[in-house]
């Protein structure tokens, strides 16, 4: 059998269009992020919120590494955490079947607290803010759940099927879990710790029940 050279060198040129054109594609991706983050973080401006939801949701592994060229890790998921925040606030607010995800890491080392199968059941002992997250919560039509890892949290979407998800987490975790949401399409909004290492961390009290009692 003698093997076309002119089929095969015509393949590889096919080839090497394509991948000048993801290539092109890719670069056009990120520097319209890129602009727009900027707009975001320094101008607190949203622009071309569709757009650039759909950039967040789909290639944001991409957009990370890029960014890592001339920012920091932390920096880019609070981008990411406050783009997510402005886009699904309205659509949140009108939400009819609301959860409220609290990090176990936010007990105090003495809790009593015990795991349950809907995750850590509060005793309200006062040793942590938690009891008072989940009363001001509940007194909001929220359904609260402290969890101690991801697969509780899709089981618990799975079960409640809610159509706004609210999240606290240190910034890495939030970013993640608002993605995995927003491709999900469910308006999610997300406060980050001001102390994280999965043990004894704290937040902005205040700020969060003031955002839950809205």
């Amino acid at each position: 059998m003698i093997l076309d050279g002119f089929g095969l060198s015509g393949a590889f040129e096919l080839l090497g269009i394509f991948l000048v054109i993801v290539l092109l594609f890719g670069f056009v991706v990120i520097l319209l992020a890129l602009i727009l983050g900027y707009f975001l973080v320094k101008r607190n401006k949203l622009l071309f919120p569709e757009l650039f939801l759909y950039i967040m949701d789909n290639f944001h592994s991409m957009l990370l590494r890029i960014y890592l060229l001339i920012g920091t890790e932390d920096t880019f998921y609070k981008m990411g955490i406050d783009f997510y925040n402005r886009y699904y606030h309205n659509r949140f607010d009108n939400s009819k079947r609301k959860v409220l995800i609290l990090p176990h890491c936010l007990r105090d080392l003495r809790c009593p607290a015990k795991l349950g199968v809907n995750g850590i059941q509060c005793v309200f002992c006062g040793k942590c803010p938690l009891g008072d997250i989940i009363k001001v919560a509940k007194d909001n039509s929220y359904d609260v759940y402290i969890v101690p890892g991801s697969t509780f949290i899709k089981r618990i979407l799975k079960e409640k099927r809610p159509d706004g998800v609210f999240g606290v987490s240190c910034y890495r975790d939030l970013f993640h879990g608002m993605n995995y949401l927003s491709r999900k399409n469910i308006a999610v909004q997300g406060q980050s710790l001001l102390k994280d290492g999965c043990i004894c961390t704290s937040l902005d009290l205040e700020d969060l029940l003031s955002k839950l009692k809205k």
